[in-house]
């Protein structure tokens, strides 16, 4: 082709037609231009392509992952409303003036309530991954790179009490060691074969419900749980938005 063009301007030059000459080599530049421009748009094309199928890739991550969260959270909070609930109604026989006291319920509740604990555990390869790699810019949506922010800086904060609610547990549990085979629940008793009769029963239920260290434990591990469910349920929120952004980007 450049032989062409090469044998075209010698012949103008030749038959000195100098202003063709020049209009001939103006449209092999537009010409030229044309081209640089037609393959650069071609290679922007196949970048923004390439990062169409990378984001894609990443919002399908995303998706699994946080379904898998959404899965998990529920489950948490259910959980941990329940045990809430438990421990409430422990605190309240602890606290109550009545002498008739059932040990079954009290039984039940420290076993359900006082000596349980949930936590949910998120999935976050694929957004720890992103940010690690500087891969989250892919991202074209800034609401999605906005909010996964915000839950992984909520996963943090709203569980800096883990360790203080931990303790409490700990402790509730070494104060009233000496009545733990009779509060055990039936199924941990059958399965470590620990006995304990009915009369064993009555009395560790009394000494513990008159158990003011036990009680206070109790009262400050139920609080910090309580705000627990609230943190958890601002991070449900935050799933459900991720989760719908997601899916609409894939469908753009």
């Amino acid at each position: 082709m450049s032989k062409i063009f090469g044998k075209i301007r010698r012949t103008l030059l030749k038959e000195n037609r100098f202003s063709k000459y020049l209009l001939y080599v103006l449209g092999e530049v537009v010409l030229v231009v044309i081209g640089i421009l037609i393959a650069l748009q071609i290679n922007n094309w196949n970048e923004a392509r390439k990062q169409s199928i990378k984001e894609e890739g990443l919002l399908v991550a995303l998706v699994e992952d946080f379904e898998e969260n959404k899965i998990r959270i529920e489950e948490a909070i259910s959980k941990e409303k329940d045990m809430i609930e438990m421990s409430k109604s422990l605190i309240g026989a602890m606290q109550s003036d009545q002498k008739d006291v059932n040990t079954d319920s009290i039984r039940f509740w420290v076993a359900s309530g006082a000596k349980s604990w949930w936590k949910a555990q998120f999935v976050t390869g694929t957004y720890d991954a992103m940010v690690s790699s500087g891969k989250i810019e892919i991202l074209e949506s800034d609401d999605l790179k906005r909010i996964l922010s915000q839950f992984a800086a909520d996963i943090d904060s709203g569980f800096e009490d883990h360790e203080e609610s931990m303790s409490y547990l700990v402790e509730m549990n070494r104060i009233s060691a000496d009545v733990a085979p009779a509060v055990l629940h039936d199924i941990q008793r059958e399965e470590l074969g620990v006995s304990a009769s009915s009369k064993d029963f009555d009395a560790s239920v009394k000494k513990l419900i008159g158990n003011n260290a036990y009680l206070g434990l109790l009262i400050s591990k139920t609080w910090l749980e309580t705000l627990r469910v609230g943190y958890q349920e601002k991070l449900l929120v935050y799933i459900d938005e991720i989760l719908t952004i997601c899916k609409a980007e894939q469908n753009k």
